[in-house]
């Protein structure tokens, strides 16, 4: 699969990464309160996780 490259400012960057987290800790909220909701939003959770790692890793990389 080819990749696609988007050029961000490092606060750019930060800014996805914190909406990256806030949807992931509202997902978990509604995992707690229904259980049953949990494969609806699984793969939502799985692109959060790996999106935001990449930003992670892009950041530290950059800030060598």
């Amino acid at each position: 699969m080819n990749g696609v490259v988007i050029k961000l400012t490092q606060r750019e960057a930060e800014y996805v990464k914190a909406m990256l987290a806030t949807d992931s800790l509202k997902i978990q909220a509604v995992y707690k309160k229904r259980e049953e909701l949990k494969g609806l939003f699984r793969e939502n959770s799985l692109l959060n996780g790996n999106v935001s790692r990449k930003i992670t890793n892009a950041l530290k990389v950059s800030g060598e």
